[in-house]
């Protein structure tokens, strides 16, 4: 007896059967390195690419800023982490609670970022980077549950989607990305690329894909703010990370 599974089945061989179809070709030849083909593309110089870059995440409702050096870079996101303190305290209505994590910023290993001097810079205004050893007891987690400003660099930025990689490691932990409402990523000009697969190829061409990939405890793509949407597409944004993602892009 044929169900209507079999009878969907055999309709699509006849079709595929056609010989006025194009699609799939009688021999399908594996894609070589020549053949191989990227979906989107990007051009021109590193400049170009970081306003590329921030276009593409501003679609994406993130935020970005474009700056001439380290120095900018390192008073940019001062300014508006502070910047974001003040709105919030502003906009603050009823009681204040207080969790003793208000001035904190959750952040790689400041060794790891590509903008030098941030943990004295916080420090003068009575702020202060945390970077969490380990998350494994609830002791552990309770100390940074409450921060909501995250401060990162990346691993590589594509300008042709806005996308950022971001590499887990001993002092790039992955939380500072994804758990604070607030996410701010460093992006010197040498990080960006056209596509995520220049960065592949690049990696590739120098040996180090694979040596990258076992070292490191986790590969996360971000592509704006966190996004949800219903079957009525209401966009929600921080659903599952932060709500506000801003690039200060540099050159170095």
């Amino acid at each position: 007896m044929m169900t209507a599974r079999d009878d969907i089945l055999n309709r699509l061989r006849e079709n595929l059967r056609r010989p006025d179809l194009h699609f799939p070709p009688e021999r399908t030849e594996p894609l070589t390195a020549a053949t191989r083909m990227t979906v989107t593309r990007a051009e021109g110089d590193l400049p170009r690419l970081a306003e590329r870059f921030g276009r593409e995440l501003e679609t994406l409702h993130g935020s970005y800023e474009i700056v001439g050096s380290a120095v900018e870079a390192r008073l940019t996101v001062i300014n508006r982490i502070r910047g974001w303190m003040l709105e919030e305290a502003a906009s603050r209505k009823g009681v204040r609670i207080e969790t003793g994590q208000e001035k904190s910023i959750l952040s790689w290993d400041p060794d790891a970022l590509p903008v030098p001097g941030l943990r004295d810079a916080f420090a003068d205004l009575d702020m202060r980077l945390v970077t969490p050893a380990a998350l494994d007891t609830e002791e552990d987690r309770d100390a940074i549950r409450f921060i909501r400003y995250g401060l990162t660099g990346v691993e590589a930025a594509a300008a042709a989607t806005g996308s950022m990689i971001m590499l887990a490691g001993p002092k790039t932990s992955r939380v500072a990305s994804l758990l604070p409402l607030r996410h701010i990523a460093l992006i010197p000009f040498s990080r960006i690329y056209p596509t995520m697969e220049d960065w592949l190829a690049e990696r590739r061409a120098a040996g180090q894909l694979d040596q990258l990939l076992r070292e490191r405890t986790n590969l996360t793509l971000i592509t704006g703010p966190s996004k949800s949407a219903d079957i009525e597409f209401h966009l929600t944004l921080g659903v599952h990370g932060p709500q506000v993602v801003h690039a200060i892009l540099f050159e170095d």
